[in-house]
């Protein structure tokens, strides 16, 4: 059977390489493939919700070193330098908007789902609030965009994951201890513990890292056809030890990229980040794969009118709403906030922090982990259709 799933996902990857302009001109893009072959998969695969969710706490450990991988990546092209002339958008959407977003999501949740209490609503909104930008590459790509539309939707993609990590962090410690009084000062030591080693990890490690990887420029240790290695093995050495040190790895890898971007030469920096990226895509292609998979088993059998209600509320208005308010005093015409406000994509984030609420055993914990998958594969084929005609419109 193991052999079985790798031929039908090496069929997958085949027919998608031979295809992708067909695909790309009819809006198909790669998520939207793979989450759709995911889901065909499981319609030949015997299997059970119980069954799935082994899958999934075997598979954790390699979907949250992608997500690592694209939080470094991100973090160091987010170009902190460029930010200081242009940092009216980014700002605008990751202290205001975020906040709105995750309060209303909140809101809605605890409205509409009477089971569910404060933190597990929270939790909710939490996992729905990062956005992925990777899903709207089109519109990052298209230089009749504007550039500040652009640079503020990637800026804001790269940093809102590292934002809400720890909120979760701390959100699902409330939820294991639904029926204990935690303090204010447990909170404080575990958001200290999870960011503190994170950031002592990120500095100490891109110190290191810094100094060897010039001494090997200068002797020509340094080989470029090894090069997507080099930042692939040191993402992963920061996130392991991380969370062997009880730290948060996202935050540390989080970290780490904004500083390899502030003291890493730029002549090789985005030569690396490419070719680490692109095995990175080559990983979160199967992630979404599984995506499918899984929503096969733990969607479709125990999904409601609500859920899909609050999912395309999630996709749209409670994203819209605080997006189009944050931006309301700029001089950004409507229609430039309105495409700031859409594209809002769910994507790897809210994936990875789903599967952590799957594995934390939690109370409600696959109603929330329904509600979630919903939204981020309503978000797959909504944001993957309209990237392209948004984009179009301004020519």
């Amino acid at each position: 059977m193991p052999y079985l799933v790798i031929s039908y996902v090496g069929l997958l990857f085949l027919i998608y390489s031979l295809s992708i302009r067909q695909l790309e001109r009819s809006d198909v893009s790669g998520p939207m493939f793979f989450v759709l072959g995911g889901i065909l998969l499981a319609w030949f695969l015997p299997g059970d919700v119980a069954s799935v969710e082994n899958k999934i706490d075997f598979l954790l450990p390699l979907i949250e070193i992608t997500l690592s991988i694209f939080l470094f990546s991100d973090a160091a092209k987010s170009k902190l330098s460029v930010l200081k002339y242009s940092f009216q958008y980014p700002s605008l959407l990751l202290f205001v908007a975020l906040p709105l977003t995750f309060l209303l999501g909140t809101a809605i949740a605890l409205f509409m789902f009477a089971q569910l209490s404060l933190v597990q609503a929270a939790l909710i909104a939490i996992i729905l609030t990062p956005t992925d930008a990777a899903l709207s590459k089109d519109l990052l790509s298209a230089e009749n965009v504007p550039e500040k539309i652009r640079e503020g939707i990637n800026t804001e993609s790269g940093l809102n994951d590292g934002m809400c990590v720890p909120i979760f962090l701390i959100l699902v410690l409330l939820a294991k201890n639904p029926d204990t009084a935690i303090s204010a000062g447990k909170i404080s030591e575990v958001f200290a513990s999870e960011l503190g080693i994170g950031i002592m990890v990120a500095m100490f490690s891109v110190l290191l890292l810094i100094p060897i990887l010039n001494y090997a420029m200068e002797k020509h240790y340094f080989a470029k056809n090894t090069s997507p290695f080099l930042l692939l093995g040191f993402v992963m050495l920061i996130f392991s030890s991380t969370q062997l040190l009880n730290g948060s790895g996202f935050i540390a890898a989080f970290v780490a990229g904004l500083l390899f971007d502030k003291f890493s030469n730029p002549e090789i920096r985005e030569e690396l980040i490419a070719g680490s990226e692109h095995i990175a895509d080559f990983t979160s292609l199967m992630i979404w794969c599984l995506f499918g998979f899984v929503c096969a088993y733990l969607v479709f059998s125990h999904i409601t009118i609500k859920i899909i209600i609050y999912a395309l509320l999630s996709t749209t208005l409670i994203r819209i709403i605080p997006v189009m308010l944050s931006l309301m005093f700029t001089k950004l015409s409507i229609k430039n906030r309105f495409t700031f406000a859409w594209f809002g994509p769910r994507g790897l984030a809210s994936i990875v922090l789903t599967m952590m609420v799957l594995e934390s055993k939690i109370d409600n914990q696959f109603e929330i982990a329904t509600i979630a998958m919903t939204t981020i594969l309503l978000s797959v084929f909504i944001h993957g259709v309209t990237t392209k005609p948004i984009t179009k419109s301004y020519k």
